[in-house]
């Protein structure tokens, strides 16, 4: 199991290139609207926060298999952060 301090480095990681994948969109894409893509911003920073708190204070981290649903729900928050950029619109 990684440690926490991997999965908050990982967690931060994720979420400042999912920050400048959406900034970089920006610029190639001037059409959509700022508000659209400041939206997918904020939705990635909410998903950072529910995941830095779950990560931070696992419930009944002495009960195995709590804290393994507790880890597991972190790494399907991980696939959905990466999913929320996809709600950007194509050209």
């Amino acid at each position: 199991m990684a440690s926490r301090r991997d999965l908050k480095k990982d967690l931060n990681y994720i979420t400042w290139e999912l920050i400048s994948e959406c900034l970089v969109y920006q610029i190639l894409h001037p059409e959509v609207s700022d508000e659209k893509i400041m939206q997918t911003i904020e939705e990635i920073a909410a998903k950072h926060n529910e995941l830095l708190a779950l990560v931070n204070a696992p419930e009944n981290r002495h009960n195995h298999e709590l804290a393994k649903k507790n880890y597991l729900a972190v790494r399907k928050g991980f696939v959905d952060m990466v999913q929320i950029i996809n709600t950007l619109p194509t050209s």
